[in-house]
């Protein structure tokens, strides 16, 4: 069985507030104004699974109007954003879980069994490469325990890293390959930064996708400071 997988940061709401979006057309950055075109993204990608992260309630509800998907929403604790996962409907999900990291930071995990392996889906709090007790390098360790030494297995996250820094040296030493490796998947402040992965363990996987500008988004055709990373796996 082959899935098209697919990991988007759509940026929520709240968060437009933070950062430096003097680029961005002032219509995309009142409330609800991108909620049309993250959708329109999402249809475009034709996928069969999709780790949404920073998902919030408005997007939640317009996703289920459609009926095109199954549905599997964990909010962050304190926040109204979170992790969505997206089923294509008639696809089998088995032994789906949702939890909070151990830490008490309020950021969340999502994983979930299709076929014979395991896909999660999460969003790694940020911090400095160098910090001691990296937050970064906890929650991944606490999501690959949960995961499992043996199951082949999907990461789809946000999980905060530049290149070869500690959270993808982790996940490296525990045999999963990043599709995108250190492409810039979003801007922070103008500035490219290769944060996101699609990361895979024990499957055959072919990235796909379009490529964006990365540095002007959001934009009308991408209104996320995120670009969609997708990719075809065989289950």
């Amino acid at each position: 069985m082959e899935l098209r997988t697919a990991s988007f940061n759509v940026l929520a709401d709240e968060y437009l507030k933070y950062g430096d979006y003097s680029h961005v057309d002032p219509t995309l950055l009142s409330e609800g104004a991108r909620t049309n075109g993250i959708i329109r993204v999402i249809d475009d990608l034709k996928a069969d699974v999709i780790g949404l992260q920073e998902a919030d309630l408005p997007l939640l509800g317009a996703l289920e109007a459609t009926e095109n998907w199954q549905t599997f929403w964990k909010p962050k604790e304190n926040k109204t954003e979170g992790l969505l996962m997206l089923i294509r409907k008639g696809l089998e999900v088995s032994n789906y879980e949702s939890r909070e990291y151990g830490d008490g930071s309020g950021f969340v995990m999502q994983a979930m069994k299709i076929g014979h392996a395991v896909f999660a889906n999460t969003h790694i709090q940020w911090a400095p490469a160098e910090t001691l007790q990296h937050v970064g390098v906890i929650q991944t360790t606490e999501l690959l325990n949960y995961i499992g030494a043996d199951d082949p297995a999907v990461i789809l996250a946000d999980c905060n890293d530049r290149p070869n820094g500690p959270v993808k040296q982790l996940l490296e030493r525990e045999n999963f390959y990043n599709l995108y490796e250190n492409e810039a998947t979003a801007t922070v402040n103008h500035i490219p930064a290769a944060l996101d992965i699609l990361a895979v363990r024990g499957l055959k996987a072919v990235r796909l996708g379009a490529r964006y500008d990365v540095a002007t988004i959001p934009n009308a055709q991408l209104p996320s400071d995120h670009v969609p990373l997708l990719a075809r796996i065989e289950v």
